[in-house]
């Protein structure tokens, strides 16, 4: 079997793929090996997404950072989240501003929750703050483990170039289980 070396804007990946042929533009669908990782991962061309074995969207690891804070939240309660940027260039009409809630492991990352945005950006000639955001609202079912977060921009007209920033362990999920704490007899006596 021979590797090919391929180049996107997620990083380098080498193909599982026996060919002599070179890398087709736009990606074919297909088994690919993140070098830094050896992680296998395949690309679907129809979502655009690189996905892995066990089925979750794979974020390359650069783009996962340990939280600076963590916010204990509990079923029926609301996580607002916002993505900030600096932006230089020309105006952008509808690019997609995506968030997402879920568990990043072993295996990439596996989205519970996705939420997005459309956002037209004005053109600006020297780097500007701009910001977007997205509140979820956690449903009875949510995991344990969803601690994991992480954004997203892309897309629009003219296209900006897909940029991700991602936190681990951002997140507490409380209330879910049933707990009782400080059990103990409070008094006995004859009566």
């Amino acid at each position: 079997m021979k590797l090919k070396t391929l180049a996107i804007d997620l990083g380098e990946f080498k193909t599982l793929e026996e060919s002599t042929q070179p890398l087709q533009e736009p990606l074919v669908a297909g088994l690919y090996i993140d070098p830094k990782t050896g992680e296998r991962i395949f690309y679907d061309p129809n979502t655009h997404k690189f996905y892995t074995l066990a089925g979750g969207v794979y974020i390359p690891l650069g783009y996962m950072n340990p939280a600076p804070k963590q916010v204990t939240l509990a079923p029926g309660e609301k996580l607002k989240i916002t993505m900030s940027f600096k932006y230089a260039g020309p105006a952008i009409a509808s690019a997609v501003c995506y968030y997402s809630i879920g568990v990043y492991g072993l295996f990439g990352f596996d989205e519970k929750m996705v939420g997005q945005n459309s956002k037209s950006i004005p053109q600006y000639t020297t780097p500007t703050q701009v910001t977007d955001s997205y509140t979820f609202t956690l449903p009875t079912n949510v995991g344990n483990d969803w601690d994991d977060i992480y954004c997203k921009i892309y897309g629009g007209s003219p296209g900006v170039p897909q940029t991700l920033f991602g936190y681990e362990q951002a997140l507490l999920i409380v209330g879910k289980d049933p707990t009782i704490s400080e059990f103990t007899i409070a008094d006995f006596a004859k009566v």
